[in-house]
């Protein structure tokens, strides 16, 4: 299964669909806050994809496609906890203690996070668990994320960018 993940497009999604367009076979996609109505359009483009979300601080409304957006979700695909929230309430831009607070707190075997605009992919040996931040899907350097699961394998994380 592929996934695709974004963060903080602030009313551009000009890279997340171009993203979308490269990836086809996508499955679903996680977005990360800073932007739920940019995507919001996406979603309406792709009505066949799972679009999954969660409110950042730049996000003054708080539904998502009819739905309450909050600013944790969680979910397990093909066997793996996947838990997303934006940042901010987690002081993602001053280190992981709190991330890791509640990655444990939710049996979390992927943490998705945004806010720092900052891509990175980090496996936790003794947690068992991966730290992953799409970077921005906006701005000078555009960035993504795409992870690819399969049942009873360890996942596969990476990172697309357009420049």
């Amino acid at each position: 299964m592929k996934c695709l993940v974004f963060s903080d497009t602030h009313g551009d999604f000009t890279y997340a669909r171009a993203a979308m367009a490269l990836h086809r076979d996508c499955e679903v996609v996680f977005f990360l806050g800073d932007g739920l109505r940019d995507i919001e359009q996406l979603a309406s483009i792709y009505p066949t994809v799972a679009f999954i979300a969660v409110r950042g601080n730049c996000d003054f409304n708080d539904d998502f496609c009819g739905a309450e957006c909050k600013k944790v979700e969680s979910i397990t695909l093909l066997g793996k906890r996947i838990v997303l929230t934006h940042g901010d309430l987690y002081s993602a831009k001053s280190g992981d203690e709190r991330l890791l607070y509640l990655a444990r707190e939710r049996g979390a075997d992927i943490l998705l996070y945004g806010h720092t605009h900052t891509p990175r992919q980090e496996y936790l040996s003794e947690l068992e668990m991966y730290l992953f931040n799409p970077g921005a899907a906006s701005g000078y350097s555009p960035t993504y994320g795409i992870i690819l699961l399969e049942e009873g394998r360890y996942p596969l994380l990476s990172h697309g960018s357009f420049r």
